[in-house]
């Protein structure tokens, strides 16, 4: 085979190469787009959106009709209201069976107080409600902090989890009543945490995460003082030395927590502060789901259901965002191929003739 034929050869491979790219990344790369605002909005419930527009219709329903059978009228309210907004068709016997359960179960919310009270522990907006009303009196908290801060100065174990959440909620106590209430999300976030966490409900990194925090910055000096005062029901003055107890930095970290889950409290009550921790292993996991509760409002429960960890997980579409990436690189480089060849070509013609204009002249 002569020289020509070689240079035809592969003239005639790279060409079909190309074709396969361009082809190729064409095809593909739509997803680019989505893989793009998927990452940059990947705290703002993008990744919830993604992932529920994957989700079969009949998920939707098994789920619907599961939350009747266990007549969870609550979390079925919220589920037809995803799906509807999903453009999902709920069959309006579902629908009706629904409006036939009764709004409030009255046995279970005695039963849930009672269980705050004997117990410390909830499971609903009545059990809850006992917990946030324990703080707003200072007794828990107080209690708390004479007691993890005993521990620390005899040396003793410490639960800094703890000890930061009641140095915390000590003065959003006091904020919340000299705001008529304004701070009540706020104060409901801290305790929903001091109190999940007692209960061992709480993601195991997501508190080793804060108490590592918390435990490197505590104030000795500012501890001795607040525990001198807390004995002596001196609360008054007690914000002093707690606003000395953790650096800025922490103070501020278990503020915004606190807060996160307060906004989930807002818009999905106690259920939806219990979905979130339970898939939550960072504080920037509750970040997102504050922000994905709310976006949803009253289907959030119901996204928290559908989609679990999905919601602030991401590891799985990798792989998918990596292949929408490739495929774009793809069509790059063959447009890239492309364009210099046909710019390579039309040099080559343009030389040509002006080389026989020349001549001809």
């Amino acid at each position: 085979m002569d020289t020509e034929s070689w240079v035809r050869l592969f003239r005639g491979l790279w060409g079909r190469i190309g074709l396969v790219m361009f082809v190729t990344g064409l095809a593909l790369s739509p997803g680019l787009w989505d893989s793009v605002r998927l990452l940059r909005m990947m705290g703002e419930g993008a990744i919830a959106d993604y992932r529920l527009k994957q989700l079969p219709p009949e998920q939707y329903i098994a789920e619907i009709e599961t939350a009747l059978a266990v007549r969870d009228g609550d979390m079925a309210r919220s589920l037809i209201a995803l799906a509807e907004a999903q453009n999902v068709d709920v069959p309006t016997e579902l629908v009706a069976e629904l409006n036939a359960l009764p709004p409030v179960d009255l046995g279970n919310v005695v039963s849930q107080g009672w269980n705050c009270i004997v117990n410390g522990d909830f499971d609903s907006e009545a059990g809850f409600a006992c917990v946030v009303a324990t703080d707003l009196t200072s007794v828990g908290d107080v209690r708390d902090l004479v007691a993890q801060g005993g521990n620390y100065l005899t040396g003793q174990p410490v639960n800094y989890f703890t000890l930061g959440i009641a140095s915390v909620g000590l003065t959003l106590t006091g904020a919340t009543i000299a705001t008529g209430g304004g701070m009540l999300p706020l104060r409901a976030g801290a305790s929903f945490l001091k109190a999940a966490n007692k209960v061992g409900k709480m993601p195991p990194r997501l508190v080793a995460e804060v108490s590592t925090m918390l435990a490197r910055s505590i104030n000795r000096t500012a501890l001795d003082e607040a525990l001198a005062m807390a004995r002596e029901l001196r609360l008054g003055e007690i914000g002093k030395p707690l606003g000395r107890l953790f650096n800025p930095r922490s103070v501020a970290a278990v503020t915004d927590l606190a807060t996160d889950i307060g906004r989930i409290g807002t818009v999905g009550g106690v259920r939806a502060m219990k979905l979130s921790v339970e898939v939550a292993d960072s504080t920037r996991d509750v970040k997102v789901l504050a922000k994905t509760a709310e976006k949803y409002q009253d289907k959030f429960p119901a996204v928290m259901k559908m989609l679990g960890r999905g919601v602030v997980r991401i590891a799985d579409l990798l792989w998918t965002i990596g292949g929408w990436f490739a495929a774009a690189a793809l069509w790059l480089l063959s447009m890239a191929w492309f364009a210099l060849r046909s710019t390579t070509k039309v040099a080559r013609f343009t030389g040509r003739m002006m080389v026989r204009g020349r001549a001809v002249a």
